[in-house]
């Protein structure tokens, strides 16, 4: 029996990410093979589906039982957020959408037709650029301007547990930021709908990854790609191990000095280091309320 859940401990830990990846290019075959007006119109049953499976299997192999989601965390912080949260974005989406749609790209913009592939990894580079660096700031820019940017950003930050829903956990300034470098930068690049709709899932895909609390590995991935592995310690409670700002692909915190990656490693704790200056994960109104208050920086 010892065996027998040893390998399969085993599978748990090194199949995961390549069977998440799998299904999410089948899916991306499957609508971008489609009628182009119908791109994306399946993408609900397709993350839905996703995080169902990712919470199950968290369930039953959790990395760290501390860091689980519970009902009362559920009620209390996470179904808030969520539905504000996918408020916030289903609103940004659609302004996006008709961007991208209705003015964007034509046959005679330079990038319009570069395929799909070499389109998602540039666009990939670029926006992840832009992120780290909007990311990186809003930990450690000091004055007013870096003092609000963790204000916006802190909400993802206090919980002290990291699993799947914890990706939506955040205040909806943050996810409009994210949802416009997401999107601006590729429609200004005169990249395709398909382009700009594939980033965003593959950009989505990670996200969920990310915060997965069970123990997934994927080895040298982690030098090309944030995941499972690398973004648990940017939720790390100990900021000189809160690095790796990347959301999809680690080579700008190796680039930039912040990537931190310890093979069969996790953080000693998770959150903020000094969270009596902030109001509790559950105190939700007090959480939004946040970017209209003074607060010192993280560090500070």
């Amino acid at each position: 029996m010892k065996s027998i859940r040893a390998q399969f401990d085993r599978a748990i830990r090194h199949l995961l990410y390549p069977l998440f990846a799998a299904a999410t290019l089948a899916y991306l075959a499957y609508e971008l093979n489609g009628p182009k007006a119908s791109i994306g119109h399946q993408y609900g049953w397709y993350v839905g589906t996703l995080v169902v499976v990712m919470i199950l299997i968290e369930s039953a192999h959790a990395l760290r039982a501390e860091w689980r989601m519970t009902w009362a965390t559920f009620w209390r912080r996470d179904l808030p957020f969520l539905v504000i949260g996918a408020s916030t974005i289903a609103v940004a989406n659609w302004v996006a959408l008709r961007i991208v749609t209705e003015h964007a790209m034509t046959p005679g913009r330079a990038l319009a037709q570069v395929p799909v592939l070499p389109g998602v990894i540039v666009s990939l580079l670029v926006t992840d650029f832009l992120w780290y660096w909007v990311h990186r700031l809003s930990h450690e820019a000091r004055g007013r301007t870096g003092r609000w940017l963790w204000r916006v950003h802190v909400a993802h930050h206090l919980p002290r547990q990291v699993y799947v829903l914890m990706h939506a956990i955040g205040h909806p300034i943050n996810a409009i930021v994210v949802r416009a470098i997401l999107t601006i930068p590729p429609f200004l690049m005169g990249f395709s709908p398909e382009v700009v709709f594939a980033a965003g899932v593959v950009t989505g895909l990670q996200g969920l990854v990310s915060h997965f609390n069970v123990d997934s590995r994927v080895g040298w991935l982690n030098y090309l790609l944030v995941g499972t592995e690398l973004h648990r310690y940017h939720h790390s409670a100990d900021p000189a191990e809160a690095k790796n700002f990347g959301a999809v692909v680690s080579v700008w915190d190796q680039l930039f000095g912040t990537f931190v990656y310890r093979p069969a490693e996790a953080p000693g704790a998770l959150g903020i280091d000094d969270p009596a200056q902030y109001p509790a994960d559950t105190q939700f109104l007090s959480v939004l309320a946040l970017p209209l208050r003074r607060s010192p920086a993280r560090g500070a």
